[in-house]
């Protein structure tokens, strides 16, 4: 506020300075004369022309004043006849009554028509060159009083501005050397009367054009100021500012911003704050006070209460140049949110914090102790949200030429894990209901940590398909290459609504368990699954295996007529744990119980390679006819193998039935010889010829 007060004062003594020395060529000197010695006087120093075309009107009593016309400051030689400066009109009187009270008291300040064109040439020579060279002569020091103080010091005057009219003013600047040009047009600016602690309305409009880039804006402010008369307090009430912009870099229909608020600031106190504000456009309405408090010590202080009200966040996007694809078109288009925020030293606090996302509300706290890492600990409740909705359209199969879609190739670039290894994070999160990759669960709890590059999820739990949920995950980016793992335990799930929702088929039936303990590396999910190592367990009742109906499958090798069944083998049991290397699943000791069927499993199935290699083992304990078929007694008892192998996403099975009667044929005649053998030699010789 001192450097304002001392340009009035700057302006104010010129005036003083002119308009003495005007009243002594008034009286002395005529009129065409002085503007004829100014021109010739100008011009000597400056190397430009001066014109002034209007009538000089000066006052003596009790206002000392000075009023010109058309008055024309010439370009530098080599730039044509194109003005550098043009003012219409320039009125300024100073009381002189009070300037004996060491008061001054300066009339309305009025400038009309001035038009400001400052350019610079291809070679850097500008066509102010001479003011420049005019100006860089030593200018004469005033004389100092005994105590060191200049005789003429503004400080000690009490200044009053009735006023100040600028009327229709422009500043252009054209710069051929780099090939741009700005200019600022139809600049209005009207303020009333400067005087401490009473209102002064201030209203300021000017239009902006650029070149590089091309932008053009209209800016309009309105307020009332009220300032003390040391200048440590200043109020703007009722201020508003209207934006109107266009071009580069902005949405094709511009941008139209709408700021209004009650701005106060205490310099003595260290305080400044915005109270009833409000911003609105680009389809964004924000409301909410403002403090900054502390500014004269170390740790200034922040606080805001903002709210933002229902806005289309996919439509400001959009206007932004970003075009969201999402499974749902109608998501993100209404977004609403309300917060405290409070900032001191390095430290952050939201407080609370809610969240409306379309039809999801979420509520929490989030504290930033430190931005040095950062530091962050929060906590979040959402009643309910379904993510598969915000992510991108899911990819067909195939284009529409019918050739597969090619797969995308691996990245080269490495990530940066900087950020994540500096991180150090506890939050807590808390979902009523979730819908992701299909899957749909509720009851979510989880917890998330992360310190020096290790980032946990310990633990998760949830409640799905009439089951529970509890997992614990880990990631690890200290090395270039991430590593992660995890442990997941599901227990008395419906399976077959899961793998439905989950993939879009299912295989499996029935209520069970599975617990899953795996570790990988890598990024690309080649990569990820030559690394795929850890353990499994199922364990299974009351079901069916989905897509292959084994039943069916040996009446088939048997020559017997198909069935329309379902493909499907129902069991009573079915377990089985397993093995992962490298990628490759091995399981041993796969076992499924149904009324008419038992079978055994055993095999491999490698991930990397997408191949099979799978052996079943099936055994009839009754008639086939518990699955719809004609009786196949002379198979009770009989191993039958299974044979899976190939393709995964398209296997062969095979079942080999003939192998099964042989092995059985042959085992029938080796029980008939030992029983005649048993017989005749007695059954101590019968162990000792067939090991028994």
């Amino acid at each position: 506020m001192k450097i304002f007060k001392w340009l009035i004062g700057l302006v104010v003594a010129m005036v003083v300075i002119v308009a003495l020395g005007l009243l002594a060529l008034k009286l002395f000197v005529d009129e065409d004369m002085l503007k004829a010695k100014a021109s010739m006087a100008f011009k000597e120093q400056t190397g430009q022309e001066l014109s002034i075309a209007g009538p000089l009107k000066w006052s003596v009593f009790p206002w000392v004043g000075l009023e010109m016309g058309d008055v024309t400051i010439g370009s530098a030689p080599g730039f044509g006849d194109t003005p550098l400066a043009v003012v219409k009109r320039l009125d300024v009187k100073v009381a002189v009554k009070p300037l004996f009270q060491k008061k001054v008291a300066v009339d309305t300040v009025v400038l009309r028509g001035v038009r400001v064109d400052l350019r610079r040439n291809k070679n850097g020579k500008v066509n102010w060159e001479g003011l420049v060279k005019a100006g860089e002569g030593k200018p004469e020091e005033a004389p100092e009083a005994e105590n060191g103080k200049s005789d003429f010091d503004m400080e000690d005057f009490d200044v009053r501005l009735q006023g100040v009219e600028l009327e229709n003013a422009s500043f252009h600047f054209t710069d051929d050397m780099e090939g741009n040009s700005f200019q600022l047009d139809e600049l209005n600016l009207t303020m009333g009367e400067l005087a401490p602690g009473n209102p002064v309305p201030l209203r300021l409009s000017f239009r902006v054009k650029n070149s590089k880039p091309a932008m053009e804006m209209n800016l309009k402010l309105s307020t009332d100021m009220v300032f003390k008369s040391d200048f440590q307090r200043l109020d703007l009430s009722a201020l508003s500012l209207d934006v109107d912009a266009k071009g580069e870099g902005l949405p094709a229909e511009g941008v139209k911003l709408a700021m209004a608020s009650n701005i106060g600031l205490d310099r003595k106190a260290g305080v400044l704050a915005l109270s009833d504000f409000s911003l609105s456009g680009l389809n964004v309405d924000v409301t909410g006070d403002m403090s900054l408090s502390g500014m004269n010590s170390d740790k200034p202080r922040v606080e805001a209460h903002l709210a933002l009200q229902k806005t289309n966040l996919r439509k400001l996007l959009t206007l932004a140049g970003v075009e969201l694809q999402t499974a749902d078109p109608d998501v993100l288009k209404q977004v609403s949110a309300n917060l405290f925020v409070a900032q001191e030293g390095d430290g952050l606090t939201v407080k609370p914090l809610a969240i409306t996302l379309d039809d999801s509300k979420m509520d929490g706290t989030l504290k930033i102790l430190s931005f040095k890492g950062p530091v962050v600990r929060a906590s979040f409740k959402l009643d309910a949200i379904d993510l598969d909705r915000y992510l991108p359209p899911a990819q067909k199969a195939q284009a529409s030429s019918g050739k597969p879609v090619a797969k995308p190739a691996a990245r080269d670039e490495k990530p940066d894990f900087s950020a994540l290894r500096k991180l150090d994070l506890d939050a807590d999160f808390g979902i009523g209901r979730l819908k992701v990759s299909g899957l749909t669960m509720e009851n979510i709890v989880l917890k998330l940590r992360s310190r020096k590059g290790v980032l946990k999820l310990d633990p998760l739990t949830a409640a799905l398909y009439q089951g529970k949920l509890k997992a614990h995950a880990q990631l690890d980016v200290r090395k270039d290459t991430p590593r992660f793992s995890a442990k997941e335990t599901l227990s008395g799930i419906q399976i077959e609504p899961l793998l439905k929702d989950m993939t879009g088929s299912a295989q499996l039936r029935g209520t069970g368990n599975v617990e899953v303990d795996i570790s990988s590396k890598g990024l690309d999910d080649a990569i990820i699954r030559k690394n795929l190592n850890g353990r499994f367990a199922i364990s299974f009742h009351d079901g069916a295996y989905i897509g292959i109906n084994l039943a069916q499958a040996i009446r088939k090798a048997l020559g017997q007529a198909a069935s329309d069944e379902p493909e499907e083998t129902d069991f009573a049991e079915l377990k089985g744990t397993g093995v992962i290397r490298q990628g490759v699943v091995d399981n041993q000791d796969l076992y499924l119980a149904s009324p008419v069927l038992r079978v055994t499993g055993k095999g491999k199935v490698d991930l990397v390679k997408e191949q099979a290699d799978y052996l079943l083992t099936t055994k009839i304990v009754d008639t086939l006819k518990g699955q719809g078929g004609a009786d196949a007694s002379k198979l009770k008892g009989v191993a039958i193998p299974v044979r899976i192998s190939g393709d995964l996403k398209d296997p062969s099975i095979k079942v080999d039935v003939a192998a099964a009667l042989k092995a059985n044929a042959e085992h029938k005649v080796k029980e008939k010889i030992q029983e005649k053998v048993k017989d005749k030699l007695g059954k101590d010789v019968l162990k000792g010829l067939f090991g028994g």
